[in-house]
């Protein structure tokens, strides 16, 4: 009997001295109230321009074009083969498309506004051949979802 005491001592030694150990502030507040405080920014996708960012006064003011390459220069960047045309106008070039309509130059992009676009989203060329096929020319495309009105 009296082996079980000294362990059975020693456990609540133990015990009572984590009881009444300090508290940290972490233990005190609340995980909830910490998270607003240590919530960091969110972080932004690279291949997606909200309409939130599109709709930012420094930007509003700006053609397509120029808003993209302020916000998200890496959208317009070709990384893979340029394929046999090479050039300004050969493959490799970043394309454009409304609304996942029929592809066009990425000159396109200068001729119109940010107002109205609800998104730009940006296709890696593997991901623009999935959607686009051999017309998007082993280069990104740059799709411009417009608000569509009722």
């Amino acid at each position: 009997m009296r082996v079980l005491r000294l362990p059975l001592a020693a456990l609540l030694a133990a015990a009572a001295a984590c009881a009444s150990g300090k508290t940290t502030p972490s233990q005190t507040t609340s995980p909830s109230a910490t998270a607003v405080y240590n919530k960091a920014p969110a972080k932004k996708n690279p291949r997606v321009i909200s309409e939130q960012e599109l709709q930012d006064p420094s930007i509003t003011s700006r053609d397509a074009l120029t808003a993209i390459r302020h916000l998200r220069p890496a959208c317009l960047v070709s990384r893979g083969p340029t394929g046999s045309g090479g050039g300004t106008g050969g493959g490799g070039d970043a394309m454009v498309s409304v609304d996942y309509g029929p592809l066009q130059s990425s000159s396109y992009l200068s001729t119109i506004t940010t107002q109205g676009l609800k998104e730009v989203r940006c296709l890696d060329s593997n991901d623009a051949q999935n959607r686009f096929g051999l017309n998007a020319n082993g280069g990104p495309v740059v799709v411009l979802l417009y608000n569509k009105q009722p």
